[in-house]
């Protein structure tokens, strides 16, 4: 029930109770003074009166009366009395010794109040009804207010609440009667767009935290390969330079570009540790890396292993069936080649490597063996961190 009909409905009890107060006064009717009839009652007093029959207190044709004597001590008190009753009071004459009329005293004939007490008892039940459907409704009014305005603000309250901690999934309830029925659809919304806004964001910063990490991996493959040539040459114009005539023009020239190649190896170690810190802090940030799955020939499996076969020491102990795999060509890589990488950085020796195809679990399983020192038992549990 909106609030507009609550206050015309309030309205129209109020003009219903002052009508009906109107209408029980106007049909509550106090009884007139018939004049005729009270003169007939006071003459019957007076002939009593003066047969003898004196009596103060008496009732005639159901009018009762009171006679108050000039002589009695409480003549006025009761004169006041009567008058302040509205009780009708009329002469009480008799004959004197010279046979002149007399003032005796006063006859007060008592009228009968039930009619006014009457039209007070009907005031009072109209009153106190009317007070009560009053109260009735101002209490129903009271809760239509808390239900309708003030309850649903609340709830606006502790949605403003719930978004300023971040909690993005708190749902305002719809209700057709709420006041703020527009505001609470609009607010709703705003929370979808957030919500929808955040989320987005961190897919983005998800998606750019990955492209770090794939372009860090695939940046050491070069650097490995820059690192690789320049240990080669190294080696190679050491020796040229072991078999040429010291002090010749040749001889400074190959100790001059292994100089230089020396430079070259320390920037790519740079390059490769500020890679590496920057790979494993995108790695802690993200927790997991995305795998995308597809299927590819085994041959893939090769083309890796031989484009990382840098110094040559490499050797396939066995053929790999042609097939096909179900595997992500990238981080496939990135496995191999971290693998690859640390046996030649730590071992230093031939790698060997088997290829074992299981038909029947479907499964094909790539085994890699280098012959170093191999890593400390108390740092194994280290490796997968």
């Amino acid at each position: 029930m909106k609030i507009r009909n609550m206050m015309i409905l309030f309205t129209v009890i109020m003009m219903a109770g002052y009508l009906a107060a109107i209408t029980t006064i106007n049909a509550t009717q106090i009884n007139r003074v018939d004049v005729t009839e009270v003169n007939r009652v006071v003459k019957t007093i007076e002939q009593d009166w003066r047969a003898g029959d004196t009596k103060k207190f008496g009732a005639v044709e159901g009018m009762s009366y009171q006679i108050a004597l000039v002589t009695d001590n409480n003549y006025q008190a009761l004169l006041y009395d009567g008058i302040r009753n509205r009780q009708t009071i009329i002469d009480l004459t008799g004959t004197a010794a010279d046979g002149q009329e007399e003032s005796l005293g006063k006859i007060i004939i008592r009228t009968d109040g039930s009619e006014e007490a009457t039209m007070k008892r009907n005031l009072m039940i109209m009153m106190t009804l009317t007070f009560g459907l009053v109260m009735i409704m101002v209490y129903l009014l009271l809760g239509l207010v808390h239900t309708a305005i003030l309850r649903p603000f609340g709830v606006l309250k502790e949605f403003a609440r719930k978004i300023a901690d971040g909690d993005l999934e708190f749902r305002l309830p719809m209700d057709r009667g709420n006041y703020f029925g527009a505001f609470t659809e609009s607010f709703d919304l705003m929370r979808e767009e957030l919500r929808k806004a955040r989320q987005g964001e961190y897919q983005a910063n998800i998606s750019k935290k990955e492209l770090v990490a794939e372009l860090s991996h695939d940046i050491k493959t070069p650097v490995a390969t820059i690192k690789a040539i320049c240990e080669l040459l190294e080696i190679k114009l050491a020796t040229v330079k072991t078999v040429d005539l010291p002090g010749s023009t040749a001889a400074t020239t190959i100790t001059e570009s292994i100089e230089k190649i020396a430079v070259i190896d320390a920037k790519a170690d740079i390059i490769d540790a500020l890679i590496s810190n920057l790979f494993h802090a995108t790695l802690e940030e993200l927790e997991m890396l995305k795998v995308n799955v597809s299927e590819q020939p085994s041959t893939v499996i090769i083309q890796m292993i031989t484009e990382i076969d840098n110094f040559g020491k490499i050797r396939f102990k066995n053929d790999l069936a042609e097939c096909l795999i179900w595997c992500d060509p990238l981080r496939l890589g990135q496995v191999i080649d971290n693998i690859i990488s640390n046996s030649y950085k730590y071992a230093d020796t031939d790698i060997d490597i088997w290829f074992n195809l299981d038909k029947t679990d479907k499964n094909l399983t790539i085994k890699i063996k280098d012959y170093g020192a191999g890593v400390d038992p108390d740092e194994c549990p280290l490796v997968c961190e």
